[in-house]
C-alpha cells in the first residue's frame, strides 16, 4: 500500500523509519521529503545553549551570525551529543509511522551520539522488546553522514525492508568519502586536535591544510599554499575514485558561499552527477573546524 494511503481508519505504517543526527547539516527541503527525523546535537556559546539544526543555532540566517561571532570570539563554542532522551524522544515518534528504525550517527569516536542512540535504543527495547531497532555508526560526519543517510531514507520511503534499508546504508557507507580544507588550522586546535606549534607553522607557511575524513579518521592528505590549489587538489582527489562513473555529491561551506558555489559549478561541469545537494557547515561541526571551510563528500556508484 503507498505511504500515507489509509486501512479503514488506520493509516498503514511503513517498513522503515530513519533516524539520524544534526551533524549531517541536511537542509530541511532535503530531509523533509525524505521523511527523515533528525535530533539535535548542542552547541553553547556565549553562555548560550543552541539545539543545532533547521530549529536551532543553525537556522536560516542564523547559521551566518554563528561563523560571524565565531571570527571574532575568544571563547571557544562547547558542543554535545544529544542526551539519550532526546533520542528516545524521536525514536517514539518513529515508532508511531513505522515497523522498524534504522538510527544513523556521527562517528563514534568523534561524538558520544552514537552511544546515546545506543542508550535510547535499549530503552526503547526494555518497553518493546520485539521492535526491530538498529543503530549504525557512520564512522564519518557531516556531508558524508548525511549521504549516507539520504541512501538510507531514499530506500526507506519506497517501502524497502529493514534489511535492504541496513544493506544500502552499509554499501554506501563503504563508499563515502569526505575530503575539506581550512582556512586555518586555529580552531581545531582550540579543539585539543593539533598540537600549538602545528598552528604556528601552518600560519607562518601560509598553508590550507587538505584534510580527508574516513573510516573515523582525519587525515592529512596535502598542504597547498593557497585555496585555488587545494580546491584543484580536492578534485583531483575525487576524480580519481569517481571517474566517470555516476556519483552523488555533498558540497559543504563554513561562511564561504562563493567560494562553495565555484566549488559546486565545477563537479556538475566536469563530473557524472547522480545528485548533488549544497548546505553550509553545521555549526556543531564547524565549532571545531572554523570558519572558511570547504569540503565535498561523495560516493561513486558501480
Amino acid at each position: 500500500m503507498p505511504e500515507g494511503e489509509s486501512h479503514g481508519d488506520m493509516t498503514e505504517k511503513r517498513p522503515v523509519a530513519v533516524v539520524t543526527d544534526s551533524a549531517t547539516a541536511l537542509p530541511t527541503d532535503v530531509a523533509a521529503p525524505l521523511n527523515l527525523m533528525v535530533t539535535p546535537m548542542e552547541i553553547t556559546f556565549q553562555g548560550v545553549t543552541y539545539d543545532d539544526g533547521p530549529d536551532g543555532v543553525g537556522a536560516d540566517g542564523v547559521e551566518g551570525d554563528f561563523y560571524k561571532m565565531l571570527r571574532s570570539a575568544k571563547e571557544t563554542p562547547r558542543t554535545s551529543a544529544p542526551l539519550p532522551a532526546r533520542w528516545l524522544e524521536n525514536i517514539k515518534a518513529a515508532t508511531e509511522v513505522a515497523d522498524s528504525i534504522v538510527i544513523i550517527t556521527l562517528a563514534a569516536n568523534l561524538s558520544a551520539s552514537y552511544d546515546s542512540a545506543r542508550v535510547a535504543a535499549e530503552m526503547l527495547q526494555e518497553e518493546t522488546p520485539d521492535f526491530p531497532i538498529t543503530v549504525v555508526d557512520s564512522k564519518t560526519a557531516a556531508g558524508s553522514e548525511a549521504l549516507i543517510t539520504i541512501a538510507a531514507a531514499r530506500e526507506a520511503k519506497f517501502g524497502a525492508s529493514h534489511a535492504e534499508v541496513l544493506a544500502v546504508t552499509n554499501r554506501v557507507k563503504e563508499k563515502v568519502r569526505l575530503f575539506a580544507y581550512l582556512d586555518t588550522l586555529e580552531y581545531v586546535w582550540r579543539s585539543g586536535r593539533v598540537p600549538r606549534i602545528a598552528v604556528w607553522a601552518n600560519s607562518i607557511l601560509k598553508m590550507k591544510p587538505l584534510m580527508e575524513l574516513s573510516g573515523g579518521q582525519v587525515i592529512n592528505v596535502a598542504r597547498p599554499r593557497s585555496r585555488a590549489k587545494a580546491m584543484d587538489r580536492m578534485l583531483t582527489e575525487v576524480a580519481k575514485s569517481s571517474g566517470a562513473l555516476p556519483t552523488h555529491f555533498a558540497v559543504m561551506h563554513a561562511d564561504a558561499s562563493d567560494e562553495a558555489s565555484g566549488l559546486y559549478d565545477r563537479i556538475q561541469n566536469d563530473f557524472n552527477v547522480a545528485d548533488i545537494y549544497f548546505t553550509q557547515f553545521a555549526p556543531f561541526m564547524g565549532a571545531h573546524t572554523g570558519p572558511g571551510l570547504v569540503g565535498v563528500s561523495f560516493w561513486a556508484e558501480g
